[in-house]
């Protein structure tokens, strides 16, 4: 019983601490920091950059929720540099 209790506090903290929560909304970066970003970029009518992903099929899922939510019409997943590899950018 105490092991379990242990292992089941372990993951939680894991869990929180490397931001793995599926609860994480969209949103857009500031200008400012996302300055460095402009050498990525997506096709025209996709300005509002929306984050960066380790993988493709995590960035097409956040992308594809978005349009599910309403958050927008269109997006993309641009390539970028490791090991943020993904950019996902949205028309709003």
């Amino acid at each position: 019983m105490r092991v379990r209790t242990m292992f089941s506090t372990l993951t939680v903290i894991a869990v929180t601490g490397l931001g793995l929560s599926t609860a994480a909304p969209a949103v857009a970066a500031p200008a400012a920091a996302s300055s460095h970003v402009t050498a990525v970029q997506a096709a025209d009518g996709l300005n509002v950059h929306r984050g960066k992903f380790l993988s493709l099929s995590g960035c097409q899922t956040a992308g594809q929720q978005g349009i599910d939510r309403g958050h927008w019409d269109v997006y993309q997943c641009a390539d970028g540099t490791w090991p943020w590899r993904w950019n996902l950018w949205t028309n709003r």
